[in-house]
């Protein structure tokens, strides 16, 4: 096979500037919306808008009105997922969130129409609210889908794309070197290949530059800047295949699975999307926007009141951890969190001071490391309260799974590579591990505890968090921490 030239310049997609142009058309759209609406039925905006304003600000009242309406709509939008990753969606992926989102907003435009209004407008509340959803929901719609249409074209004629990795050398990966026939010069699209170790493949050097095997794919994947990777690896593989799939994932890159023609005629695994050749796609799932929104903002009113409620609780302990032993009130640990970015995390001291003189070393039921003061405060998990602190800084949730020093990760990962999916979420100070396994005392029990938190990861949402806390709680109340 020739090395192709390229034809064009090839751009890759940037997901930021994409994401711009889809919140500057919603804007557009909402502004004509109500600039429509504004003329044909006279909407009271300066009689609702007026009474809020100092009167240097009356005269301007139309205008803050609709800005305000149109930061309520985007903010709204934002909740809806729209702006997360816009540049991967379809129209039909827009269509179901569009609508839903409008329908919403035009309920609360009944509501207030129906329950406040200054004047007496030119239509009932009903009707106006109907025909605000239809104007929205088409004008937004419209905008959305020309700069999809647009998108797509570009991408197709091959003057955008995404920057790729090609996983394996083996006759699949060949045919999608080949497949390129009418797209720009390969290597614009593709940062390179990674050459299989176990399997004699092909020297795909002239047409990608070879950037080594998949014993380097940690160091490699870091390095490059890929947004996408194309993983041909013998099906039978598994080994290579997960070790490639967990390092990809907590790089939160788009994966792209080949997989066995037969497989998906007799129905045990469906693709995403149609491709020349059989593929799995693999995202990084997230929770939706509004339920991240909601997390965090819980995480903080919930740590805030949690401080000012236990305070004279913490100070008892601080006085108590003082009195009863040498050594400082607070211990001071560093933990790995989210991205592997590593961070103090907090709690009250409840070892004796030199407990890890020989090492690091994880406690047990009988240790003779902590204190009894230690112990009391650890069967009500009260030294973990300062772990609020970690929450306000961003470092910690309420649920997650348990932060661990990187002495302990690096004897983890070479026998669970897996445990690399725990550094996609932010660690908590309780989690699904906690309450269906409890403490670990020992490297083999860490790793019997991961299936728990690899559970929750793959099925995380509000309902799952506050079923954790509920356990918690329970736990809290029978005492049986250790």
């Amino acid at each position: 096979m020739a090395n192709l030239k390229a034809q064009t310049t090839f751009r890759r997609i940037d997901d930021k500037r994409v994401t711009s142009y889809h919140l500057g058309a919603d804007v557009i759209a909402l502004i004509l919306c109500h600039i429509i609406f504004l003329g044909k039925y006279r909407l009271p905006y300066a009689a609702i808008f007026s009474p809020f304003l100092p009167v240097q600000l009356q005269s301007f009242s139309v205008v803050i009105a609709i800005s305000t309406v149109i930061v309520i709509w985007i903010f709204a939008f934002y909740l809806s997922g729209h702006y997360t990753n816009p540049a991967r969606k379809s129209g039909l992926q827009i269509i179901g969130p569009t609508l839903a989102t409008s329908f919403v907003m035009s309920i609360l435009l009944f509501i207030i129409l129906d329950s406040y209004s200054p004047i007496t407008l030119q239509i009932n509340s009903l009707q106006l609210s109907l025909r605000y959803l239809f104007v929205v929901f088409t004008l937004t719609f419209i905008f959305r889908m020309m700069i999809i249409a647009r998108l797509n074209h570009l991408t197709i004629s091959g003057k955008y794309g995404y920057k790729k990795v090609l996983v394996g050398n083996n006759d699949q990966a060949l045919k999608i070197l080949q497949n390129h026939r009418k797209k720009p010069d390969i290597n614009q699209e593709y940062v390179g290949y990674l050459e299989d170790d176990d399997t004699a493949g092909h020297d795909m050097s002239p047409f990608l530059p070879r950037l080594g095997s998949l014993a380097q794919i940690e160091a490699l994947i870091s390095k490059a800047n890929v947004d996408e990777a194309i993983v041909c690896l013998n099906p039978l593989n598994q080994k290579a295949i997960n070790k490639v799939i967990n390092h990809l994932r907590q790089n939160e890159i788009l994966i792209r699975l080949s997989t066995d023609i037969n497989t998906i005629i007799e129905g045990t695994v469906k693709t995403q999307s149609l491709e020349s050749l059989p593929f799995i796609t693999i995202s990084t799932y997230k929770l939706p926007a509004w339920q991240r929104l909601f997390k965090r903002t819980f995480d903080l009113t919930a740590a805030w009141a949690g401080l000012i409620l236990s305070a004279p609780i913490c100070i008892a302990l601080a006085i108590g951890v003082k009195a009863s032993s040498e050594g400082p009130i607070f211990y001071k640990q560093k933990r790995i969190g989210r991205h592997r970015r590593p961070f103090r995390m907090y709690k009250f001291r409840s070892m004796y001071m030199d407990a890890e003189k020989n090492g690091p070393e994880l406690s047990s039921t009988n240790d003779p490391r902590i204190t009894p003061l230690g112990r009391f405060m650890r069967k009500w998990r009260l030294d973990e309260l300062p772990q609020f602190v970690n929450i306000i800084l961003g470092d910690m949730s309420f649920v997650g799974p348990r932060p661990e020093r990187k002495y302990f990760i690096d004897k983890i990962l070479p026998l669970a590579p897996h445990y690399a999916h725990l550094f996609t979420v932010r660690p908590g100070i309780t989690s699904w591990g906690m309450v269906k396994y409890g403490y670990a005392e020992n490297i083999e029990q860490m790793i019997e505890r991961l299936q728990y938190d690899i559970l929750y990861l793959e099925n995380r949402t509000l309902v799952v968090d506050f079923k954790i806390l509920l356990f918690t709680i329970k736990t809290l109340f029978k005492g049986e921490g250790k």
